[in-house]
């Protein structure tokens, strides 16, 4: 019964007859999530994988306490996952499990999602960190707590955090509050201090995302009566929203500034496979202005921004093999793209990810393109966006991995050489 309602759901889900992939994946999975979450929660950790359909990605589901040990089990169950969104629902826990569990989440690039109503806390928190993309469903709880001062274990968490790719402001924030008090995370102080998340909603004409500002709070709202349409509202200013797929825009970031508060919202674009649209927006005491053109758009799925004084510095990631940047100033934003060094190379936490993806390829029944396609099927939308950056390139990663699975053997150097330039 579960799974016929999951198909009824995946079914809803599709766009002008268009089976979603890559992100739209991702999104329309939380109704899985919020259904076979129903059950009570286990009192240990229970990690179990609903595989895959042609519809959507694998579902990974934790529930309960993580233990230490819970990072091999999680390794183990996930092994053979090419692509993959975990659900979490657990209060407490090891953080070393919680740890261990997020570096196999980046390792892979699953996304994350605490479902509504659910709870995700200390060592769970840890790991959903990890996402590649970090949803949190509407009541969802997250929260972290660290050990106060400097210490063992704020140290570790602080270098997990920092391979996540956590500016220095989301550490502080995330280790720094008193070890016998958790930190609820708050979407507009997790988005200053540098956490991305997404907000999902299941309520009708409800509001997705209302973010406070020092001025009063920016709301953004999905409108029903049409599929994929919504607002982003301050006072009585309202900018329209269209999307290809239903509204779930994510808060990237906040600053402050001196000409007001600086917000940089995302969602989906309006066209299928589009880059994500993106609104950098002025907010003061009496207005909501739009300050950066179309141009300000990521295509390969890097975005972070630094504040320096009243200057915010934007990393957009690479466009057309170039990398791309971002300053905002005096009330205007600017931006630039510059030639990548001759001898450019793939950045290393890309290139990590690559290479785990081809030492699969060893395993492989067939060799064909029919099962290298196959395999990678989910891969995708990665495989364009690593495409705007140096170096890579689909057809030779096809090539290594039809010699790799021919030869049945693997060797890191050569591997990376071709597919990452170093």
């Amino acid at each position: 019964m579960v799974e016929r309602q999951v198909q009824l759901l995946f079914q809803r889900g599709k766009t002008g007859g268009v089976e979603p992939t890559g992100r739209d994946s991702m999104l329309l999975l939380v109704p899985l999530a919020l259904i076979l979450l129903t059950a009570a929660p286990t009192l240990a950790a229970s990690i179990r994988v609903e595989p895959p359909t042609p519809e959507r990605p694998s579902a990974v589901m934790v529930e309960g306490p993580l233990l230490r040990k819970d990072g091999d089990q999680f390794a183990t169950k996930t092994a053979l996952l090419g692509s993959a969104i975990v659900s979490f629902n657990s209060d407490s826990g090891s953080s070393v499990g919680g740890v261990r569990i997020g570096e196999v989440i980046s390792r892979k690039r699953f996304s994350t999602v605490v479902p509504d109503g659910r709870r995700c806390a200390s060592a769970c928190a840890l790991a959903w960190l990890a996402g590649v993309e970090r949803f949190i469903g509407a009541n969802a709880g997250i929260r972290f707590h660290g050990d106060g001062e400097a210490s063992t274990g704020n140290a570790i968490v602080g270098a997990y955090l920092t391979k996540m790719g956590l500016p220095s402001e989301a550490i502080y924030y995330i280790t720094h509050s008193a070890p016998d008090h958790l930190q609820w995370l708050n979407i507009s102080d997790a988005a200053e201090h540098g956490v991305r998340i997404t907000l999902l909603s299941s309520m009708a004409k409800e509001t997705m995302v209302s973010i406070p500002t020092r001025y009063g709070n920016v709301s953004v709202t999905r409108d029903f009566s049409e599929c994929c349409s919504g607002y982003i509202s301050y006072r009585n200013q309202q900018i329209e929203i269209i999307s290809a797929e239903p509204v779930h825009p994510s808060l990237e970031g906040i600053f402050k500034v001196r000409e007001g508060d600086l917000l940089v919202i995302s969602s989906p674009s309006a066209e299928i496979g589009a880059p994500a649209t993106y609104y950098v927006l002025l907010v003061d005491q009496d207005t909501m202005t739009q300050v950066a053109s179309s141009k300000f758009q990521v295509l390969d799925g890097t975005f972070k921004g630094i504040q320096r004084d009243d200057d915010v510095y934007f990393d957009l990631g690479f466009e057309d093999k170039k990398k791309k940047t971002a300053i905002y100033r005096n009330g205007t934003i600017e931006v630039a793209l510059r030639s990548a060094e001759p001898k450019g190379t793939l950045p290393k936490n890309e290139c990590a990810t690559v290479l785990n993806m081809i030492a699969t390829c060893v395993r492989l029944a067939k060799c064909n393109e029919e099962g290298i396609l196959g395999r990678f099927r989910a891969n995708q939308t990665y495989f364009r966006k690593l495409e705007e950056m140096p170096v890579f390139t689909t057809r030779k990663f096809y090539e290594a991995c039809t010699d790799i699975c021919t030869a049945k053997s693997y060797r890191v150097r050569p591997a990376r050489t071709v597919l990452c330039g170093y």
